[in-house]
């Protein structure tokens, strides 16, 4: 199946659009309050299909709140039963993304609908993972009988229900664990008529691309469309919309960025304001056209409304320098003081913060474009993205698009609607009006985000390119980014050495076992005095200190860890060859501040000024490589990184996380050896053998890159 991008001029279609088509009813869903029971009510309307895409689901969450259970259904997996109890010839598919392991402690493992107990054979259930490596299946929609629809940032997940109040303590946002979690805002759009049936096209593309299975179009049920009356007003009758994508360069599909398209031409089309809300906001080719327009003398007002930080210390040590590199460049451009930029704030919340996930841009009224994507790189080109835009073609809809605007501005704000238009007529513009209504320390209000950029995080952080990529990179393009060419050359040498090294190790225990050999050395009795010593009084902590000594004195980390592995099996190894590879890491890097760089340059020569090159570029990725593919003795790298000026946050990181895969990995492998050395079941046997070929095929895998990197014309 090819998937291509059908935007043409042939086609009549405009540009930035796979499809547009009509909707009977539209109306804008704001916050979990209103989407968690709009979505259980449009399932259990459903007659014969309903396909749900997401990101992440867990079975667990409530989907009406308080829950009644004893009135009516309110778990996921609970309405998803009802429904198809309540209408036998529904069939519900649904596809969330395969995720990553990054997000394995965030997630559910095995969905309670998913398990033996709880399985319905109406309820197909299958994870998806037909994209490139390190991108997502992104795309939010429930679409039911190819009538109505929901597209949005949403996900029938824990941690997205709130009130639109968002307030600081509110006691129904706690996920399917009890727990409390900071406010959620996001939005969605809910909508009927015949541009359903192209959200349905779209979602039987995406299972068959996942699953190899295609699903057929449901037939007509000869009843009216759901709609959630109760919790979604129809803000729009017969209103335009346009759907857009973003879909990868994947197998055989063709990449497709109609996402970034539309919003460019959104933005280059506005005259009078540019209203944007945002999870991320990193996107180079959005910032470029914010700053095309900003420079215009008589361009458009622009306001922003972002987190005012992400959640997690890692994504605050990469998006959020992004991020704040991009809005620099912004209001360096904003010479003619039209740019806002805020984030929401609720009284009692901080140090907490609202967690804004909407995924929306408005231009002048004239368009509203939202869903998935956000202004990210990834969501323009490497993430599957689903966004919808309705169209300002006629003034009912620009009127309404108007109201949404102000509607959502209210509730930052915590007044009325009228109060934002009442204020924007008598002050003739958005930022003014915003300006007009904000009382700061009241119940809500916009607070002005204040970015600063460290430059010593800056200097350590990577570009764009490796934390948010808009396409998939190959191979020897991340080995251009993280290994120099003048440094590919030993790090071959050590790949296929270490390949050779593990080649080595099998081959001895396999001598020791199966002949003579083990009779002269007698393995296991050596290994049963070993464990003496290892048992002893104290064994643990000695070992600890013989260890941490012989890394200081130049031992190589290899057989360390390897012994560590041996004597104290894989997981209790490898805790003890983590703590002595990171004490000896950091004295290592204290002794060489207290040496300084001219004692250390008469100890190491040349090599000194090579390693503080290289420490010198990038801070933690630099550390952490090194660490992951060491250029040189763990000692000297210590050594050389005390005395150079590379900030001891920037090594500790990059120590801490760059040193777990090796240990793992040698501590798992020794542990797997002496278990078959000593009891060479078939079993043992075939696990050794499985660990042996992925080490020996990453070692030799990339020395056989390098080498070619090397030889490839043009390469550096």
């Amino acid at each position: 199946m090819t998937t291509t991008d059908t935007n043409d001029g042939a086609t009549g279609t405009p540009e930035g659009f796979w499809r547009t088509g009509q909707a009977d009813r539209l109306g804008l869903v704001i916050d979990g309050e209103h989407w968690f029971p709009a979505f259980a009510e449009m399932l259990a309307q459903a007659r014969h299909q309903a396909i749900i895409l997401c990101w992440d689901v867990d079975s667990r969450v409530e989907m009406q709140r308080p829950c009644e259970a004893e009135q009516a259904p309110c778990h996921l997996t609970a309405v998803l039963h009802q429904a198809l109890a309540n209408n036998p010839e529904l069939t519900i598919h649904l596809l969330p993304w395969d995720f990553a392991m990054i997000y394995a402690f965030e997630r559910e493992w095995l969905p309670l609908f998913n398990r033996p107990m709880d399985r319905h054979p109406r309820l197909k259930v299958q994870f998806d993972g037909q994209h490139p490596i390190g991108a997502s299946q992104h795309q939010k929609m429930l679409v039911v009988d190819d009538h109505a629809a929901l597209v949005g940032g949403f996900d029938p997940s824990k941690w997205r229900w709130d009130r639109r109040a968002h307030a600081a303590d509110e006691p129904l946002r706690r996920d399917p664990d009890g727990h409390s979690y900071p406010p959620f805002h996001d939005l969605a759009f809910a909508l009927t008529g015949t541009i359903c049936r192209d959200l349905g096209d779209l979602a039987r593309d995406r299972w068959e691309r996942a699953t190899g299975k295609r699903l057929d179009p449901p037939g007509d049920s000869g009843h009216p469309a759901p709609w959630p009356a109760e919790h979604v007003a129809v803000a729009l009758d017969d209103a335009q919309v346009g759907i857009t994508r973003t879909l990868p360069a994947w197998q055989d599909q063709t990449e497709v960025r109609e996402i970034e398209t539309r919003l460019c031409r959104l933005i280059g089309a506005a005259r009078d304001c540019i209203y944007i809300e945002n999870q991320y906001f990193t996107s180079h080719r959005i910032g470029e056209a914010l700053f095309a327009r900003l420079e215009e003398e008589h361009g458009p007002e622009v306001i922003l409304l972002l987190p005012r930080e992400k959640d997690g210390w890692l994504e605050r040590l990469t998006m959020d320098v992004l991020r704040a590199r991009l809005i620099e460049r912004l209001r360096a451009a904003d010479r003619h003081d039209r740019l806002r930029i805020y984030y929401p704030a609720v009284a009692g919340l901080e140090p907490g913060m609202v967690s804004l996930h909407s995924k929306l841009v408005i231009g002048d009224d004239q368009e509203i474009n939202l869903g998935s994507a956000n202004t990210s790189n990834r969501s323009m080109g490497f993430d599957s993205e689903l966004n919808l835009s309705l169209l300002g073609d006629r003034e009912e809809s620009r009127a309404s698009i108007t109201a949404m605007r102000r509607e959502l501005l209210a509730e930052h704000l915590g007044t009325t609607p009228a109060a934002v238009a009442a204020a924007e007529d008598e002050q003739g513009s958005i930022a003014r009006a915003i300006a007009m209504l904000n009382r700061p320390g009241e119940d809500r209000w916009l607070e002005p985000l204040t970015v600063t950029l460290d430059p010593a995080i800056d200097r350590q952080v990577p570009d764009a390119a490796v934390i948010d990529p808009e396409r998939a990179r190959p191979p020897e393009e991340l080995i251009d980014m993280f290994i120099e060419k003048k440094a590919r050359r030993p790090v071959r040498r050590k790949a296929a050495a270490f390949a050779l090294l593990i080649a080595l190790f099998v081959v001895i225990t396999g001598l020791l076992k199966f002949t003579p050999l083990g009779e002269v050395l007698a393995p296991g009795e050596l290994f049963d005095r070993l464990t003496d010593l290892r048992d002893a009084p104290g064994g643990t902590w000695a070992f600890l200190g013989l260890a941490v000594v012989g890394l200081l004195l130049g031992v190589p980390a290899t057989p360390v860890v390897i012994t560590a592995g041996l004597l104290f099996g894989a997981w209790a190894g490898f805790g003890l060859a983590y703590a002595a590879l990171v004490v000896a890491a950091l004295v290592g890097f204290l002794a060489g501040q207290c040496l300084g760089t001219e004692a250390l340059r008469r100890l190491a020569g040349k090599r000194l000024d090579r390693l503080s090159r290289t420490l010198a570029r990038r801070g933690v990725l630099t550390v952490f490589s090194l660490r992951l593919v060491p250029l040189a003795p763990f000692a000297v790298v210590n050594l050389v990184a005390g005395a150079t000026h590379i900030g001891f946050r920037d090594f500790l990181i990059g120590s801490l996380a760059g040193l777990v895969p090796g240990t793992v990995a040698l501590t798992i492998f020794s542990d797997q050896l002496l278990r078959t050395l000593l009891d060479p079941s078939p079993v043992a046997i075939g696990v050794l053998v499985l660990i042996t070929a992925v080490f020996i095929g990453i070692g030799w895998g990339l020395s056989r890159w390098l080498a070619l990197r090397e030889q490839a014309p043009g390469a550096s």
